[in-house]
């Protein structure tokens, strides 16, 4: 299994997620209330020990999107979604609860390199999509 579907597996537990979202990879339809996960440019080995394990990363941004418009308040709750997803990735690696990956990976931690932000508006204005860096820190033993 790929590390990118680990990460969307586990970030299908999500109790902020809408009950029926789906999340995607490397995809975001054009509809209000869509999820996508998508991989990132980054320097995957953080760290090399002698008995060949290493130290790496995976970046990813979470990406969403959510209804918009000149209402206030409909703009705070979307901007409080990213918050509480923030703080559900640092309570969980807190607490060890990761993502499961498969023999030999050992994941350490998941968290937000970023706030959450709005990256476009749609041309009717009706949506728009927000996103949230993230990594899942983890090691690889060695052989």
């Amino acid at each position: 299994m790929a590390i990118i579907e680990n990460i969307r597996d586990y970030i299908m537990k999500c109790p902020f997620l809408d009950e029926l979202a789906s999340v995607n990879v490397d995809f975001l339809p054009d509809d209000a209330t869509t999820y996508s996960i998508e991989q990132t440019p980054s320097e995957p080995i953080i760290k090399r020990y002698l008995d060949g394990t290493t130290d790496r990363q995976l970046t990813f941004v979470f990406a969403c999107r959510l209804f918009y418009s000149d209402e206030r308040i409909n703009n705070i709750n979307n901007s409080g979604f990213f918050e509480k997803f923030q703080e559900w990735l640092f309570d969980n690696s807190d607490n060890g609860i990761l993502p499961e990956m498969e023999d030999g990976l050992i994941p350490e931690k998941i968290e937000a390199i970023s706030s959450g932000y709005l990256y476009d508006i749609s041309g009717d204005l009706s949506n728009a999509r927000y996103q949230i860096q993230c990594r899942l820190l983890y090691e690889k033993e060695g052989k």
